[in-house]
């Protein structure tokens, strides 16, 4: 079970950790792209500004559930670190169950409007506005299987690399 939960967890963040350098060149190259044509070719696009938006928000919520797996997020760890043994660990998993309701709850809510708004459209591109909010419970769910893997791994409950890692 360990090992099934932890490879699964590998693969899920080796994804997307490519799909988050993919977003990131693919809103260079369309900025890029967007310069050109307003400036050089006199002919602006009109759909630029909603893919960058869309890729932003994606790189955003992906970037935290691998963030949240890596314990690399901003916390105010001093006053768990000033706790000792058992009251510490117990602290720590206060703060675990926490983060998994918001989890939860943001899955729920995220999944159900995401749902609610496919029939409507957005903007220049005529897309539905699922695409900006199917970015939260696919995160949400990446994270919950993080949390799962820090049950079953001990060692996965310790900040594994830097911010700047990739």
């Amino acid at each position: 079970m360990k090992a099934l939960i932890g490879k699964t967890s590998d693969v899920v963040t080796s994804i997307a950790k490519a799909f988050l350098g993919s977003c990131i060149a693919l809103i260079v190259l369309i900025t890029l792209a967007a310069v050109w044509w307003r400036y050089v070719i006199n002919s602006p696009i009109a759909w630029v500004e909603q893919v960058s938006n869309i890729l932003f928000i994606w790189i955003t919520f992906v970037g935290a559930a691998v963030l949240y797996r890596q314990k690399l997020h901003i916390g105010v760890d001093m006053f768990i670190e000033m706790l000792k043994g058992r009251t510490k660990e117990v602290m720590s998993w206060a703060i675990e169950l926490a983060n998994l309701t918001f989890i939860t709850v943001l899955f729920i809510y995220s999944l159900k409007l995401s749902i609610d708004v496919l029939p409507n459209t957005y903007g220049a591109l005529d897309i539905t506005p699922a695409f900006f909010y199917f970015s939260a419970p696919v995160s949400c769910a990446m994270m919950m299987l993080y949390f799962v893997e820090k049950i079953v791994d001990p060692s996965k409950r310790k900040p594994e690399g830097w911010a700047g890692d990739f």
